[in-house]
């Protein structure tokens, strides 16, 4: 197994779990001096590519959307005619691409209407891959990940923020800058669960992978305050983001009846799941 995006969030945990697996891992990401942009993947004896790595982050695409597209859609574009060359199929973690949505929860026959230039870019990395399956025959799943959290993940994330302000004594009180937005928020180990059971079999899918249920940011903080122990006044900034989405529910039926694929953690269960990780 290959694992692009290996030193990142997602990448770390899911290069643990395949050695946990008893799988041989070839880890490539910044931290092993890889360019996706420039550099060959090291596909030799390789049977699978979980192509993680991209440019993540709505607030920075907006700031430059180009090098966006140019990482998450040509760099995608590269890693799969080194596949397509190689003959190694290939897992594509995508991202939440539906806009505002028309209807709850949302499967993947909803619209896909990009408000972002994040989400424009994961979704053409995602087209390049319709098109490469279609047209070589390749065996692709194409991930569409809903909201990820857990530890070691960096606090540009809205859980991990809120986590570090609680358990910082040092901050007197929450700041955030909008309680309202819904969101369907999915614990890393449940992602990772996922990533494994949807390997492809043969030909192109579009997997939504989610928890199933949204939560307000106000009832994340008083849902991690409950967990942690720890009571602070929050403060909402009230700045709302461009394009906001006022909530997201993934139907994600189509990965269950794939393969059998459900997450095991609610919102409470995963973040007493990271304190007690943090603590251990």
């Amino acid at each position: 197994m290959l694992v692009t995006g290996a030193s990142g969030f997602l990448g770390r945990n899911l290069v643990d779990r395949l050695r946990q697996l008893g799988c041989d891992v070839v880890p490539i990401g910044r931290a092993q001096g890889f360019d996706l942009l420039t550099d060959r993947l090291a596909l030799d004896g390789v049977r699978h590519v979980f192509h993680l790595a991209g440019e993540t982050g709505v607030l920075d695409a907006w700031s430059d959307p180009s090098r966006f597209h140019l990482v998450n859609a040509h760099g995608t574009v590269r890693v799969l005619e080194q596949c397509r060359e190689a003959d190694v199929s290939l897992t594509y973690v995508g991202a939440y691409i539906y806009g505002i949505p028309e209807r709850l929860p949302i499967d993947e026959s909803h619209p896909v209407r990009p408000n972002n230039p994040y989400a424009f870019s994961k979704w053409m990395g995602e087209e390049a891959c319709r098109w490469y399956a279609s047209t070589y025959d390749m065996s692709i799943t194409a991930i569409r990940l809903f909201n990820v959290y857990g530890p070691g993940q960096s606090n540009r994330f809205l859980i991990t923020r809120i986590v570090d302000q609680l358990m910082d004594p040092a901050v007197e009180s929450i700041e955030l800058m909008d309680l309202a937005p819904r969101r369907d928020y999915l614990f890393v180990d449940d992602a990772i669960d996922a990533f494994v059971a949807a390997m492809p079999e043969r030909g192109f899918r579009v997997l939504n992978v989610g928890q199933g249920q949204s939560w307000s940011v106000s009832e994340v903080v008083r849902i991690a305050m409950d967990v942690l122990g720890v009571q602070k006044p929050v403060v909402d900034k009230g700045n709302a983001r461009p394009n906001e989405i006022p909530d997201v529910v993934a139907d994600c039926s189509a990965m269950r009846d794939y393969c059998g694929w459900m997450p095991r953690r609610d919102l409470q269960t995963g973040i007493a799941t990271w304190l007690k990780e943090s603590v251990g």
